[in-house]
């Protein structure tokens, strides 16, 4: 009988499954539920999950809708966040990049003579922000084929290799767009995709052969180069022919348990693995979709923690393969991705599944903060050098570790929250549970946006950079998912009364720049949740605005106001144990405006202590309430961390010295083709327009 996997959590965590959870605790549990759309084509379909938060915009929007009385823009009545107007795709064959980001060759012309220095430096930027996490490649083996390029051209490479580096320089190439322009040397057009249909159509030779590491691998490459460029579908079908392959190669064992394999072999499909688990986790919970790898299925050992063989990252001579702590991150990541594989198990089964059960919260729940405890000695630089078995030298430590990847162990575990307590806060029911899951949203939510808005500052001030160009960019693209659920959910927040509403303005205002540096590489998802939040922002700005906002009894009040209205629904819930089609589309209708069973909340009154927010009662002001930039194109883009926003600040200056004005890049202004929240889960297989941009090269990962 095969191992399982060394985790003795699992076995816990199973035997408390087997409880019985009562009818009761079914009937009150909360619930997302995804949303099931006509197809593009006739008589097909297309399903998001609730794990992607698409149930949760829905709620915002019926909210909103309550509140406005129609009145509002933000909203469209006679649609369905994410359902109904599927956006159109135009110019998906046309190229993915402009003439000052790529030299275009023909066939008919002569080879451009290209040096081994030239490659190196053009794929840096996945060699620092990309391979740190992912691993799946081998350094020193591209590096030997960037020599074979150099010295016998493009030609001379495989077909396997050929993707895999045409995938490395194709996501260094997008990389440079949110990066200083420093190198002005032009890449060869041969030698990256010029198309997204060229990239997957170039995985047919490799699914046409046998299975193999290298095909496998260049595979995962075409796929992180798809995330890279946030076409989230494509990147899941292929990830479905990833997992298979992975299974017939039996990755998903861990190698140490097989004589077999060399120790550098068994390094490398760990490392393989562990990077397709992790985008696989990614790809799940983005697109709410089910999970292809379970755990009880694995029993791979975490790169940094080999239990079956003590001595397997050490070559013969008794020297470690490399580095033991370039492979800390990419475990924190794996783990990581055990978390979200929890959370969308226990909130985002099929509804008839799905238990309520507090032991199974409690124990997500402390995993995520076992997971973070540990991650935050990750982030000291004395932690990794004491992993590595280094003496301190008496002067500061340098951590391995780029900020940007900090920024995102850091996002991750906030991240978490918000996915593990939303489903709560969506459900509506106006309990002290609601209460205390609304508060921790909200903390998270403040979290990911003043960090990441802080990164971006700071990078600026580091370059003197105007338009959001920094040396340690935001590439991975879940930071767009993590910003724009925040900017909801403190938007949300504030309309329901459980939060400032001058600060939700004041933080959706810095989501909504995050959001347009983000969409300097190119994807159009980023602009268009900036577009649906500028439209919340300022309906939430114009209510405030009509001197409407009164103070509030306090929670309890309204808590006792919502016992019977949550009986009775709790009471209609039990008779209906199967409105479970709501997954599908068909009963999830509960009103075109009533998602949540929330009471309107038209003045935006605070469910808390009098005076809370204000202060003084008063009613604040339009101009204090609405960020500047909403009032002229031109206005105030930078918010100060400590400072107020009514603080006298020089007109498009930020703290420090760094302007910040309507960034360069591609500001997407939808017009017709997008409609707020409409079609914001369309946008991931959108086209692109592109800008221009470079990048500032870095260090070689060299494992």
């Amino acid at each position: 009988m095969e191992s399982t996997t060394p985790d003795d959590g699992d076995s816990r965590r199973k035997r408390r499954r087997q409880f019985s959870v009562r009818a009761s605790d079914a009937a009150t549990s909360p619930g997302e539920f995804g949303s099931m759309r006509p197809g593009v084509a006739k008589g097909s379909s297309s399903f998001v999950g609730s794990g992607s938060g698409i149930y949760f915009v829905r709620a915002v929007q019926s909210a909103f809708a309550r509140n406005y009385s129609q009145s509002s823009h933000a909203i469209d009545d006679d649609l369905v966040p994410g359902e109904d107007d599927h956006l159109q795709t135009q110019n998906l064959s046309g190229s993915l990049w402009n003439s000052e980001e790529v030299c275009f060759v023909s066939a008919s012309q002569p080879i451009v003579s290209i040096s081994f220095d030239d490659l190196v430096r053009w794929s840096q930027s996945y060699f620092n922000n990309w391979h740190p996490l992912f691993p799946f490649l081998h350094a020193p083996s591209i590096l030997g084929l960037f020599e074979r390029i150099a010295t016998h051209g493009i030609q001379s490479l495989g077909t396997v290799e050929a993707i895999t580096v045409r995938s490395v320089l194709s996501i260094s190439v997008a990389d440079r767009r949110q990066m200083p322009r420093d190198d002005l040397t032009l890449i060869p057009s041969n030698l990256v995709f010029s198309t997204i249909d060229e990239a997957i159509s170039s995985l047919t030779p490799v699914i046409m052969q046998p299975s193999t590491l290298s095909g496998l691998q260049a595979l995962v490459a075409i796929q992180v180069f798809l995330i890279s460029m946030l076409r989230l579908n494509a990147a899941s079908r292929i990830g479905g022919l990833i997992v298979r392959i992975t299974f017939h190669l039996g990755l998903h064992r861990c190698p140490s348990r097989f004589k077999q394999f060399t120790l550098a072999d068994a390094d490398m499909r760990r490392r393989l693995f562990w990077a397709i688990y992790s985008l696989e986790r990614y790809l799940s919970q983005s697109l709410g979709l089910p999970l292809d790898l379970k755990d009880d299925d694995v029993d791979v050992c975490y790169p940094d923690n080999e239990l079956h063989d003590i001595q397997v990252n050490e070559a013969a001579n008794g020297q470690p393969l490399h580095d033991p702590r370039l492979l800390l991150l990419p475990s924190f990541l794996a783990r990581h991705g055990k978390i979200k594989g929890l959370i969308l198990e226990l909130r985002h089964k099929c509804a008839n599944n799905r238990t309520a059960s507090p032991d199974e919260v409690s124990y997500v729940d402390a995993e995520i903060s076992k997971w973070w405890n540990e991650a935050q000695d990750l982030l000291e630089p004395d932690y990794i050098n004491d992993a590595a078995g280094e003496e301190p030298d008496g002067g500061q430590a340098r951590c391995l570790l780029k900020e940007t990847h900090k920024l995102l162990v850091i996002v991750q575990k906030h991240e978490s929250t918000i996915l593990l307590n939303r489903p709560v806060i969506t459900s509506g029911y106006d309990t002290s549970v609601f209460a205390a899951a609304m508060q921790k949203c909200i903390g998270a939510s403040k979290q990911i946006v003043s960090k990441v808005y802080l990164h971006l500052h700071e990078g600026m001030n580091q370059v003197g950079s105007r338009d959001g160009k920094i040396l340690n960019p935001l590439f991975w693209p879940g930071f767009t998912w993590c910003i724009w659920m925040s900017g909801l959910i403190l938007l949300y927040a504030a309309s329901e009364g459980y939060y400032s509403i001058e600060i939700a303005q004041r933080e959706a205002g810095r989501c909504i720049k995050i959001l347009e540096t983000l969409s300097l590489r190119g994807n159009f998802w980023p602009g268009a949740c900036a577009s649906a939040l500028v439209d919340l922002q300022k309906a939430l700005g114009n209510k405030l605005s009509s001197g409407t906002f009164e103070q509030h009894a306090g929670l309890q009040s309204r808590t006792k106001e919502m016992r019977t209205s949550t009986d009775t629904l709790n009471s209609i819930h039990r008779q209906n144990v199967r409105p479970r089609n709501s997954e599908t589309g068909t009963t999830q209708d509960t009103g075109r405006a009533s998602a949540s069973p929330r009471a309107p909340n038209p003045n935006f009154q605070p469910h808390g202590s009098p005076g809370a927010y204000q202060g003084n009662g008063q009613t604040p002001s339009t101009n204090n309430s609405i960020p500047p930039h909403l009032r002229s194109p031109q206005g105030d883009m930078a918010f100060s961390f400590q400072q107020n926003e009514m603080s006298t600040m020089e007109p498009n200056r930020a703290p420090g010295g760094v302007a910040w004005p309507m960034l360069n890049g591609p500001t997407y202004q939808m017009g017709d083709q997008f409609n707020g929240f409409d079609d914001i889960f369309q946008l991931m297989d959108a086209s692109y327009q592109i800008s221009e941009q470079m990048y500032e090269p870095g260090d070689m990962a060299q494992f």
